[in-house]
């Protein structure tokens, strides 16, 4: 299997995992134009696609998803939000689905609006972890062999940013508060049996308040794992 990045900012946020015969996309913040270049135009082997919730970034194009008649899952408020079609279905809280040979449990996460994590399960690759948009994430996993994890902002740098007035002060707390640091997603793994990790990808790192070298290396150093930082064109065989 194969994982490419076709966004992963707040311009928009899109993942395809694929091997020959199937595929899982990951958030629906781009055109599903962008989607059918990664698959080779083969959406018929889409097993389905995954929105952690309502913003823009994340579910701006998730109609012309279900449109498409690709079953999404999605919180219920995302799906009411976008008006979404009847291949959607809202997901609860730790129970288990099943795309094709993908197994999905969503997880609920804390954003300012309802908004979930998932883990992904395929016997290709084993197991994934996808969380992004969340202050916190305050539960223990076992095994996992991919993380997809945010790591949105440093605390220094948007520190010096709102010093100098390039970053609004109020903007702190909006992103206390709705968006994962590096020193936060450290610690989540850090918290997390790491024995099986394989890959660990850094997401929707912001333009302004990230440093996307030295938070690699940060969690290079604090884990011992391969880490990468997601951005458009990135591919990582899972």
């Amino acid at each position: 299997m194969v994982l490419t990045c076709i966004g992963s900012s707040s311009k928009g946020n899109c993942y395809v995992i694929q091997n020959d015969s199937e595929a899982l996309i990951i958030e629906a913040g781009l055109p599903l134009l962008e989607a059918k270049k990664v698959l080779s135009w083969n959406i018929q082997k889409v097993a389905g696609c995954l929105v952690s919730h309502q913003h823009g970034d994340h579910a701006a194009f998730a109609k012309e998803y279900t449109d498409a008649a690709i079953p999404l899952l999605a919180p219920e408020e995302t799906i009411k939000a976008k008006t979404l079609g009847y291949s959607a279905k809202a997901v609860t809280h730790g129970k288990c689905y099943k795309l094709g040979n993908f197994k999905v449990i969503p997880f609920n996460v804390y954003h300012d609006v309802p908004c979930v994590g998932y883990l992904v399960w395929h016997k290709e690759f084993g197991k994934l972890f996808f969380a992004t948009d969340t202050y916190a994430v305050p539960y223990k996993f076992n095994g996992i062999n991919h993380w997809l994890i945010e790591a949105n902002y440093s605390d220094e740098i948007l520190d010096s940013n709102i010093i100098s007035g390039r970053v609004p002060a109020v903007m702190r707390d909006r992103l206390m508060l709705s968006h994962l640091s590096i020193d936060n997603a450290i610690g989540v793994l850090k918290r997390n049996d790491l024995s099986q990790t394989r890959h660990i990808v850094l997401l929707h790192l912001s333009d302004g308040n990230s440093n996307e070298v030295e938070f690699v290396r940060a969690v290079r150093r604090a884990t011992g794992k391969r880490t990468i930082a997601a951005k458009k064109g990135v591919e990582l065989n899972l």
